[in-house]
């Protein structure tokens, strides 16, 4: 697996989640360093993905609502 491949893959997994998903789970799932990880999800933050970090993983920031 490619690292675009992984990026993409991590959106995937994180959109579809109800919970958050911690960096350690991740890089299990995905057979990498935690830090890999850590690395990826900062990418696809710059690349303008709404992904933020919790005290219990990532996830997707949640739309408010009106």
């Amino acid at each position: 697996m490619t690292s675009t491949e992984r990026r993409s893959q991590i959106q995937s997994v994180l959109s579809t989640s109800q919970l958050p998903i911690s960096a350690s789970e991740l890089a299990h799932r995905f057979h990498v360093s935690r830090q890999t990880i850590v690395g990826d999800v900062s990418l696809l933050r710059a690349g303008g993905e709404a992904i933020v970090a919790t005290l219990r993983g990532y996830e997707y920031q949640k739309k408010s609502g009106s």
